[in-house]
């Protein structure tokens, strides 16, 4: 974890004919900057730097409430060793137990071209005025996540195929199965697949610092899955209510 000072002394290297690299504090401050002149204010910033100083990535827990207990979240990265685009994504930031998880609703990945900046300024200022929709898709996908109850063989099915398809390590499984098993948070005791989803926001948190995109990819890949099993796991591990609503 770093402050803005620390990551506003980190200069981009000089441009070359093809790449064109922004200061990380640029596209940080570029993106509070809209932000804030949406009406957006930011209750706090987590900042860090890994690659000697190459690569950046943040996360903005704004004041806007998506849910009970759930706020927005923004992520932002960038790079000057020629790694990563910079990139801007929405996601949710939830109160107690301080998980984070991003979605494929809202996501700009921009290269660093002669008129990459140009281009991502102006996707950020799309974005952002689309942000009020994406907390109303996003109030909705988790109060279906929440609605979505998992019996003990829809669970397990999904926790083993989340590491078949290699969204979390078999390493970290173990945890993964312990944290659902017996959450430390009681908000998250009922049997649903939003308790499952930060069964894993749990374990892969200290991850969204040291290998930050993966981790946000892991959390689009995890809710994916949770909403859209495949029909093998919801005809064997699930029942529909009248109402449309899976079910124990």
């Amino acid at each position: 974890m770093v402050e803005f000072d620390e990551l506003d002394s980190v200069e981009a290297p000089e441009a070359t004919a093809s790449w064109f690299p922004l200061k990380h504090s640029t596209v940080l401050s570029r993106v509070a900057e809209t932000l804030q002149a949406s009406g957006y204010d930011i209750a706090r910033q987590q900042l860090g730097l890994s690659a000697d100083n190459h690569r950046f990535f943040g996360t903005l827990d704004l004041h806007t409430s998506v849910a009970d207990g759930v706020s927005l979240m923004i992520g932002i990265r960038n790079s000057t060793d020629q790694t990563m685009p910079i990139g801007f994504a929405a996601g949710e930031r939830i109160f107690v137990c301080d998980n984070g998880a991003f979605s494929s609703e809202v996501v700009i990945a921009r290269k660093h071209t002669r008129n990459g900046e140009r281009r991502f300024n102006d996707a950020l200022s799309r974005a952002v005025l689309g942000l009020r929709q994406y907390a109303s898709v996003a109030a909705e996908r988790i109060e279906r996540l929440q609605s979505l109850s998992l019996s003990e063989d829809a669970a397990n099915s999904l926790l083993l195929l989340s590491a078949e398809r290699g969204i979390v390590g078999w390493r970290l499984l173990p945890k993964v199965i312990a944290e659902w098993r017996k959450p430390r948070h009681e908000e998250f005791a009922p049997r649903t697949a939003f308790s499952l989803l930060n069964a894993f926001t749990e374990v892969l948190k200290d991850r969204q610092m040291s290998q930050p995109a993966r981790a946000a990819s892991e959390t689009i890949q995890l809710q994916r899955l949770l909403l859209k099993p495949p029909e093998d796991i919801i005809d064997g591990a699930f029942k529909r209510e009248p109402d449309g609503i899976l079910a124990v």
